[in-house]
């Protein structure tokens, strides 16, 4: 059933509106498929992603809701990450997937990034420049990116050994059938700037563009919806 909030902007947006209800319904479909018929983990991590994604709308009756091209981004970071990579097995299968899986995602996140400060920037919570937004967001995305690496470290080296559990299906998370640990951790992190860098750098052009053009977007009419419900709100309040 579509929700409030969709049935507000279908009318100007349908086109983000099916992409996102189609990866929300791919996702839980493939997430119960995992389950039963493939690797429960991955399954569960999936059903969890979209779960978190739709859990503000679901417990504010859509009064707060996670904007569509944020959710969009978000669910095509899950769908790389454990239907690509994972239950298909293209870590395994091609050498160097890992490497455009550390150039795209950290590329989305940046993005994302630059989206959310948009978001502030309307709101009024956020003051400063897009060049410096842009680069908070580049050192953020590469420290995240720095913080995977430790987990997967830590991961290979003690919580793996000490419960003979890998959630990568036996394999090591660092590493691969072409490059040592050492190599392909620093190669990961190369290519994670490089990523972080195009993300930051086409969403501040985004940004720039769209404030010329001065044409209201998807995300416009999204802030917009918030900003009455906030308003409604405080009204109720006093």
């Amino acid at each position: 059933m579509i929700s409030k909030t969709d049935d507000i902007l279908f009318k100007d947006h349908k086109i983000s509106i099916i992409i996102a209800w189609t990866l929300r319904l791919f996702l839980i479909i493939f997430g119960i498929y995992e389950i039963i018929f493939g690797f429960p983990v991955y399954g569960f991590m999936i059903l969890v992603a979209v779960s978190f994604i739709l859990l503000p709308a679901i417990l504010t009756r859509q009064h707060i809701f996670i904007p569509l091209e944020l959710e969009i981004l978000f669910l095509i970071i899950i769908v790389l990450e454990y239907v690509v990579a994972d239950s298909l097995s293209f870590y395994a299968r091609f050498g160097y997937y890992d490497k455009f899986q550390h150039t795209m995602i950290p590329a989305i996140i940046s993005f994302m990034g630059v989206l959310l400060v948009y978001i502030g920037y309307r709101f009024g919570k956020f003051k400063a420049s897009y060049l410096m937004s842009g680069i908070i967001i580049v050192f953020v995305t590469i420290g995240m990116g720095a913080v995977l690496e430790v987990i997967e470290y830590s991961y290979d080296h003690f919580i793996g050994p000490a419960t003979n559990f890998y959630i990568t299906q036996g394999a090591l998370t660092q590493g691969s059938s072409i490059l040592d640990p050492f190599t392909d951790t620093m190669t990961d992190l190369m290519v994670d700037i490089v990523g972080a860098v195009i993300g930051a750098v086409f969403g501040v052009w985004i940004l720039i563009r769209h404030e010329k053009n001065n044409k209201k977007s998807l995300l416009d009419d999204e802030i917009e919806i918030m900003k009455d419900y906030g308003k409604n709100n405080n009204k109720i309040e006093k």
